[in-house]
Formats: C-alpha cells, structure tokens, sequence
C-alpha cells in the first residue's frame, strides 16, 4: 500500500534517520539498490521550492508509487515544506474524484487519460502546479497543456533520475516561461560527451554521472534531450534514433495507441526496424512512407501488434 510506504518513511524521516534505501525503475536495465542522504533529498526540495514557490495554503498530492525516487521526494517535499500531503495509490487517472491539492507530481502516461476524461479534466485544472517526470511528453499531449484552458495552472517538465535524487532540470511547458529547453539547477552543471550524451555534475559528488541521453547543449547551459544513445539501431550500416522516428510519427500522425520503434535480425540489414503499437492502431506502413524525407532506412519494414505493453513502475514502456 502506498499509504503505508509513506507512514514507514514518514516515520524514519522524523527520527532522524540520514540515510534511505530504494530501488531504481529499471527502464534502461536491471534495477538497482541506492542509498540516498537525506541532506542531498533536502538539497533537491529546496530547488524545487525556489521554482514551485510553495505557500502554507498548498497541498500535494502524491499519486506515484512511494517506494520510487519520484514519490518519495513528494514526501521529502511536503515534509521541508511543511505543508500537507494527500497520498493516493498509483492510478492511471486520480482526478476522477475531486482533490484540494494545489501541487501535484504526473507521468505523461497519468495526463493522457486526465486530459481524456472531461469531469477528470475539470477537477485537474483547479491544480496550480504540475511536475510531469517519467518520460517523454507527446506533441498532441504537450498541446493540451498549452491550452487556454489551463492559464492558472503551470507544468513543468522534468529531468532527472534516481542517482540525481528525482530531477535536476525543469523547463516549463506554459506560462511567460515556456520553452522548449531543461534548465539545469543552478549548481548542477551539464556537458557533453564525445558521444553528445549527457554529462551530469552534481555539486555533493566529486565524479561526473555519464548517461546516455543524447542532448542538445546551449551556451547557457540549457538542453534538450533528443533521444538515448543505447536505443541506437544500426540497419544497413546505417543508425537510426527510434525516439526521432517515433516522434515524427507522433507529429504528423497523432495516434492514439501506445508504439515505439524498435528492431529484429534480418540477413539482409543486420538489424530491421519495426513498429510495435497496442491493439487497435489505425494506421499502415504506406502511411509511414512520409519517415522516407527523414533517411530512406527510418520507414519501418513491418507493423506488429500487441495486447498491451510492459511498463515499469513509473509508467514507461519496456522497451524490447
């Protein structure tokens, strides 16, 4: 029960434990154990608090699951901020029912069938600011949030990782603000690698955290993430980023159905690249001839359907 995750934390925290154990999510490997510091946990609430600008009439709302970077930092929030947290169990809509929270923490995946739902949609936009984590945001979802409809709410976009204690860049989404760029904590600092992935330094570690987001870097030091390197497909002696693919598709088609791009042997390429959608996908390879403008490789060579996919406990697909 997720309640009860956050009553055990709750409880170490406020006798005075300094050190937590948690479980990455796995969506790039097996998943590990790292301790956290609580020192470091109140070092990433107090950046946030300088963005969110928490008030004493706010009230979170933690609806992901407790036992994970991203729900245990609401609680390290609520606790530094001292304000009140309502604790839901993890569920793919928790705006079905009315909630008095003002500041609330989403996956792209909880938003889509929010924004789907018109009395869920009506109880969410009361919300004054959303951290969205977990995963990438889809042009047709990322447009909804633009919407004059939600002119009192503020969403942020975030970057981050368990080993960064929950992210360590946002970008907002709407607002005076908005852009298309993360902008890192003003003591984290990112480069690039050879590799154009990105090079994390966190001000409480000497080493540098190598990752393998593929990034654009401005002069500023803001970034956008286009994509991970060990996703890399290599068909025909040619490399191919599924996540460009999947987001020209996602640009030009708009489909309603969960897919990625992803790939199997082939004699002939090494490796082919194939679509992967859930039930129900409306569209076929001839309307993917439009991906020929991108590289004549990118078309996929087959559509494959499947039931539903595997997800991780923060909602993102498990890549094949």
């Amino acid at each position: 029960m997720n309640s009860d995750i956050a009553k055990h934390f709750i409880a170490q925290w406020q006798k005075g434990d300094t050190t937590f154990t948690i479980t990455t999510s796995g969506s790039t490997g097996i998943p590990k154990a790292i301790e956290l510091q609580k020192r470091i946990m109140q070092w990433s609430a107090a950046h946030t608090a300088s963005i969110i600008q928490p008030t004493a009439e706010d009230t979170l709302l933690c609806c992901i699951p407790c036992n994970k970077v991203g729900g245990l930092m609401m609680l390290v929030r609520a606790l530094e901020w001292q304000i009140p947290v309502e604790i839901l169990e993890p569920m793919a809509n928790p705006f079905l029912d009315e909630r008095n929270a003002s500041i609330v923490s989403l996956t792209p995946y909880q938003l889509f069938y929010i924004l789907n739902d018109e009395v869920s949609t009506e109880h969410f936009k009361k919300v004054r600011a959303v951290i969205i984590g977990g995963g990438e945001l889809s042009p047709a979802l990322e447009n909804k949030l633009t919407s004059q409809y939600f002119e009192s709410t503020i969403f942020y976009h975030s970057y981050g990782m368990t080993e960064t204690y929950s992210h360590i860049a946002l970008r907002a989404i709407n607002g005076l603000h908005a852009s298309t760029y993360f902008t890192p904590f003003s003591d984290v600092k990112i480069s690039m690698d050879e590799n154009n992935c990105a090079v994390i330094q966190l001000p409480f570690e000497l080493d540098a955290l190598h990752t393998t987001d593929l990034i654009q870097l401005q002069s500023n030091g803001d970034f956008e993430i286009t994509g991970r390197a060990d996703f890399i497909i290599n068909t025909g002696g040619v490399k191919i980023q599924p996540e460009l693919i999947e987001k020209a598709i996602k640009e030009k088609l708009n489909p309603q159905n969960a897919f990625i791009i992803s790939s199997e042997k082939d004699e002939a390429l090494g490796h082919k690249l194939i679509l992967i959608a859930e039930k129900n996908f409306e569209y076929n390879l001839s309307d993917l001839n439009f991906l020929k403008s991108i590289n004549t490789y990118a078309v996929p060579k087959e559509i494959r359907i499947i039931e539903t996919f595997d997800r991780n406990a923060s909602d993102k697909i498990v890549r094949f």
